[in-house]
């Protein structure tokens, strides 16, 4: 790896380093040999300077950033140059003159003045960076005057309403359950279950990755050295990862044995950012600045994976056009590169980290029309729309949301208006994180910013504290749903609330639950009336008992039959009179059951009210 950083320095200082060895040349031609031992020895000790500069900031490698450290390197290479080469000779004897003698000789001295070749490189070193100041200003206008192109270019697929949405469907036919568990809380659980580990004192974990494994959407957590450089010395690898289920409130983190020695706080070319930086900054693709994440084949072997970007021309500004992906064995250090995702291995299921994503939206959302429309002074803002920030769990601002479609995990984020006091949607954007292509959904309908839902679940349940975290977007019975989880203090799953997109947070449109079932046939029952909502999942049966327990929650009345298990729940809106269902009376009715919750499909016969 050391070969890889000395050649990448040299690929960003080589207008220094050309201008240190001219000055060499010169001065050995000019038979001042010690002059050129000591300039060479200065570029020398600046090269492995900029080396380790170059090690520990890790510079994208640009045609921009290229040009421009060229540039600063020519400068400060030709202001040394100018200094050693082109001062006078100075006569050290006179230094040796002792008490008045010494300090007359210094009064008489003359001021030293450079020799014309000092001159002529440090004309050279102003030329430089008046060329760089040039290129700086050059390369801004050209990612501003591209901004349109490169937002029209992005690989953006645009449909003018939401039916074909990639939205999880709960219906007749199908279930998906909700996601129960946010990355918080997921790391909640982990650092309790970090006791059990050996050495566990050793390790810290910090971050989660969703992605897909036996078919279903869970999180995985690695270990990872606390930062202390000492501890990694003395342990060299850490043991494994957490795996945890996504949608299962009742989920513990299962852990994974594995001897992972490459890893991101790993020292001594061992650390995954550094190792994937060196192996592809010469590739014309660019690392992200994000960490690797860390995801598993099917066999359970960790990978570190990372995303990377071509830049646009000249520009320092992303093209979405072309994304590459770089994987690196958590185990043995083996690298691959895949400039082609479509070559990438099958098990990889999110090849686009989601600040990529993130960006890609909110360059198509706001750029499309140009960047002055969108930024400029008395900008028309004809068409922009910027994503949500603060109601997704990853990417910039926390704007974006992993979720899982027909097998696939894409990226959720909601689009609104630029101004801020708006809170309805414009639109849906969901990117393919396998691929990175984006799909917008146009909303014609009223319906509410994620952020909004997140404000209304809040306030519903004031009462006990609890903070609304991951709003995600759900088909329920055909009806774009929020549905937001609500979470205690210690980041604890403790309800749903499940809100109508378009129902402005009225009572008529909000269900809550301890569980999924539960809020799911509370909020069907508000919309008993509704045919589509009629045909939920289970049997028909025609049920008769004596009511031992109920709960009244808005529209929905739910109750239990003794000696049955089953939560019936029936809508007030569809029958007045079951508003008034007290424990102890008789009912006849008929419900669809499915596992221990059933939907009451018509009125309750209540012989206590006849």
């Amino acid at each position: 790896m050391l070969g890889l950083f000395l050649g990448i320095t040299l690929r960003f200082t080589a207008l220094g380093v050309l201008v240190g060895l001219l000055g060499v040349a010169a001065l050995a031609t000019a038979k001042r040999s010690g002059r050129a031992l000591r300039l060479l020895g200065l570029l020398a000790g600046l090269f492995v300077l900029a080396a380790a500069a170059v090690y520990f900031t890790l510079p994208e490698p640009s045609l921009a950033t290229t040009v421009q450290l060229n540039l600063w390197s020519l400068v400060v290479m030709a202001l040394v140059v100018a200094t050693v080469a082109g001062a006078p000779a100075v006569d050290w004897r006179q230094f040796a003159t002792m008490g008045k003698h010494r300090k007359k000789a210094a009064r008489d001295a003359e001021p030293a003045k450079p020799t014309k070749f000092g001159r002529q490189f440090a004309k050279l070193a102003a030329a430089g960076a008046g060329l760089a100041i040039v290129a700086w200003i050059a390369f801004t206008g050209m990612g501003l005057i591209d901004a349109k192109q490169i937002a029209t270019q992005a690989p953006v697929v645009s449909y003018d309403s939401t039916t074909k949405a990639p939205l999880p469907v709960v219906g007749a036919k199908s279930t998906q359950a909700p996601v129960v568990n946010a990355p918080s809380t997921v790391l909640t659980q982990v650092n309790n279950s970090l006791s059990n580990i050996p050495n566990a004192n050793v390790y810290a974990v910090d971050h989660v990755r969703a992605q897909i494994n036996d078919g279903k959407l869970v999180y995985v957590a690695p270990l990872d050295f606390d930062g202390s450089f000492f501890r990694y010395l003395r342990y060299k690898q850490v043991d494994g990862y957490f795996k945890v289920s996504a949608t299962s409130k009742s989920a513990t983190p299962k852990f994974v044995k594995k001897a992972m020695r490459y890893t991101p706080a790993a020292y001594f070319g061992q650390d995954t950012k550094r190792l994937m930086y060196a192996a592809t900054a010469n590739t014309g693709y660019v690392l992200m600045q994000n960490a690797p994440q860390l995801e598993i084949a099917n066999d359970g072997t960790p990978y570190y994976v990372a995303t990377l970007v071509r830049r646009y021309g000249v520009t320092n500004r992303q093209d979405f056009r072309h994304k590459a992906v770089v994987t690196l064995n958590a185990e043995t250090g083996k690298l691959r590169f895949y400039r082609d995702l479509s070559q990438k291995p099958a098990w990889l299921d999110v090849a686009i980290d989601p600040t990529t994503a993130s960006d890609q939206v909110a360059a198509w959302g706001s750029e499309r029309n140009g960047w002055w429309n969108a930024n400029g002074f008395g900008g028309a803002r004809t068409g922009v729309m910027v994503a949500v920030s603060g109601a997704g769990t990853e990417g910039h601002d926390n704007e974006v949301t992993p979720v899982m479609y027909d097998g696939q995990i894409f990226y959720q984020q909601a689009l609104t208006s630029a101004k801020s006091t708006q809170t309805s949607v414009m639109g849906y954007t969901f990117t393919d994180a396998a691929i990175g292509k984006t799909y917008y959904y146009r909303e014609h309908h009223d319906a509410m910013t994620p952020d909004r839902a997140q404000k209304l679940a809040k306030d519903m349940m004031k009462q006990t504290g609890w903070k609304p975290k991951m709003p995600m977007l759900y088909r329920i019975d055909g009806r774009p749903t929020w549905v937001v989880s609500m979470l205690d203090s210690s980041n604890a799953f403790r309800s749903y609330v499940y809100l109508l997109a378009s129902g402005n947070g009225t009572q008529s449109t909000v269900a809550t639950g301890e569980d999924a079932n539960t809020a799911l046939a509370k909020y069907r029952a508000l919309f008993g009336d509704d045919p589509t909502a009629a045909a939920t999942t289970g049997k028909k049966v025609t049920a008769t008992g004596t009511v031992a327990r109920i709960s009244l929650s808005s529209d929905a009345m739910s109750f239990l039959l003794q000696g049955q298990t089953v939560v019936y729940t029936v809508s007030v809106k569809t029958d007045p009179l079951a508003r008034f269902i007290q424990p102890g009376d008789a009912l006849t009715f008929t419900a669809r059951v499915a596992d221990d919750q059933g939907s009451v499909t018509g009125k309750v016969t209540n012989a206590a009210l006849k």
